[in-house]
């Protein structure tokens, strides 16, 4: 093969252009803002440890709460809290980075079984990684469903291009982990059951998926509540979630300001250069297809499905590109420009731009975990208002705004409870939830959740509507303010306190 020659599948990329790829990964996953979810998955963890025993009953809220607490992160905690312990944030999201390039990697396997270029697959995952940012907060136990959706794509994909049918037998004890660890094994699951009917539609050997499947469905039952897990799992999956944008239509989650316009033009970019480019090369991989279409659907559905999408692009966009460079041939010479010049050209544009992501990276302090306290962050958390109670010794029963809540958890349990937080439809019943909404919307009946379920101390957004409301009743004093929240205490509870406000 001489050096004029294209590059063939199997073929190592160019250094500059692994470089390249990493260093913009990495700065796309260099997110340290704490997510809110973080904190419950902590205290989940400090509770077991600390106290030697599985907490089958919520202990963290003073409302009701449903019995047994199905806590699906559960493993995911419990792995977080000693993390945590011993290395700070440094540990998770050195986590984090692994977990997130290893995903990669493992699509680039899975890609190379395909026999699609190398070059190729690079180039699409550069095209995908501006979306890193949206899923891979720090830290949730996202990070283990997508490594694991990746490692699924390659077994599939081994057995079905290799004929590696034994390597499948990976995916019940695969699955039984996975179901530990985040309730996104539903997505496992989902995988295998195209995989299946869409090798079936082919006439291709197809049972193998299916007995993988029933064993894999049986193995998700190795956890701490059995069948009742599933139980938990058909009204979560089917449940309203108007308070978390990661649950919204797509197009809202962009009219909501979560996504930048230029990243939905990336997208709808990419959907429509894969269905030009199945059309052009006349793909005809109905296992392909599904998989495309159905995480694309879930995408415009829920926007926290776009990764999976996202991840199968990553196998089959590069697929289709290598047929399309295929079926075109050779691009014409430049006989103006050497080889070794225009080789040397790409070099040096790969490594530029590397070393801007790579520097963006390091400045961006991706070791360390922030707990943003001032309002306009993205992720704001009351941190002043939270020391005050600490300060004070103010304990009991406190009513926060819903992003807060597991972070007040975290923060001020044992002496404080809370009467809703992220955890939702794990701990909360449905009547909880509905008088909650009311409540921290400012609707009529919004004192119902009061006289329902009364707090001693409200800590509430200043930008909020219940602050407005809570600020002309004269059963609530505030006894601290500051830029962005407000603490508002019974006119019975600690009637000596000294307040705050202003501070």
């Amino acid at each position: 093969m001489t050096k004029a020659e294209p590059q063939q599948p199997g073929e190592r990329p160019p250094p500059a252009l692994v470089f390249l790829v990493t260093a913009a990964a990495l700065q796309r996953l260099a997110t340290t803002a704490a997510n809110s979810d973080l904190w419950g998955f902590l205290a989940f963890g400090r509770l077991f440890w600390e106290t030697g025993r599985f907490p089958y009953q919520d202990v963290f809220a003073y409302t009701p709460t449903l019995t047994p607490w199905v806590y699906h992160e559960w493993l995911t905690g419990v792995l977080f809290y000693p993390l945590y312990l011993w290395t700070g944030g440094t540990g998770l999201q050195v986590l984090k980075y692994g977990l997130g390039l290893a995903t990669f990697y493992l699509l680039s396997l899975a890609a190379r079984l395909q026999r699609s270029r190398a070059c190729l697959t690079l180039i699409v995952f550069l095209a995908v990684s501006p979306f890193l940012t949206l899923f891979y907060s720090p830290v949730r136990p996202q990070v283990f469903t997508y490594f694991f959706f990746a490692l699924e794509l390659y077994l599939l994909e081994g057995a079905r291009q290799r004929g590696r049918w034994r390597s499948l037998w990976l995916l019940p004890p695969l699955l039984a982990l996975w179901a530990n660890l985040h309730g996104g094994f539903v997505a496992g699951l989902g995988l295998l059951a195209l995989y299946l009917v869409g090798e079936a539609l082919h006439r291709r050997p197809y049972r193998a998926y299916g007995v993988v499947l029933l064993g894999s469905g049986l193995a998700t039952l190795i956890n701490p509540y059995g069948l009742q897990y599933w139980t938990y799992l058909q009204g979560a999956v089917s449940m309203p979630r108007p308070y978390i944008l990661e649950w919204a239509p797509l197009y809202n989650f962009y009219q909501a300001g979560q996504m930048p316009g230029f990243f939905l033009f990336v997208l709808l970019s990419l959907a429509v250069m894969l269905v030009l480019l199945a059309g052009w090369v006349r793909w005809r991989d109905y296992t392909g297809w599904l998989t495309l279409a159905v995480t694309a659907y879930l995408s415009l559905k829920h926007v926290r499905h776009l990764m999976f999408f996202l991840l199968a692009l990553g196998l089959y966009g590069p697929l289709l590109l290598t047929r399309f460079a295929e079926k075109c041939g050779p691009l014409p010479r430049l006989p103006s420009l050497s080889i070794t010049l225009k080789k040397n050209i790409v070099v040096i544009l790969c490594s530029c731009l590397a070393t801007l992501f790579a520097y963006q990276f390091i400045r961006s302090q991706p070791l360390s975990l922030v707990i943003p306290s001032h309002p306009e962050e993205r992720y704001y958390y009351p941190v002043a208002a939270v020391d005050f109670v600490k300060r004070e010794n103010l304990s009991g029963k406190i009513l926060t705004d819903f992003t807060w809540g597991q972070y007040l958890i975290w923060q001020l349990y044992p002496a404080c409870r809370v009467a809703f937080d992220g955890r939702y439809e794990t701990v909360y019943p449905r009547e909880v939830e509905e008088a909650y909404q009311l409540f921290i919307e400012g609707l009529p009946g919004w004192s119902g959740f009061l006289e329902r379920y009364p707090p001693d101390m409200i800590l509430i957004a200043k930008a909020s509507r219940p602050y407005l409301l809570l600020k002309a009743e004269p059963r609530w004093r505030e006894v601290f303010a500051d830029a962005g929240s407000a603490l508002f205490v019974s006119k019975e509870f600690s009637p000596n306190l000294t307040p705050a406000v202003g501070q």
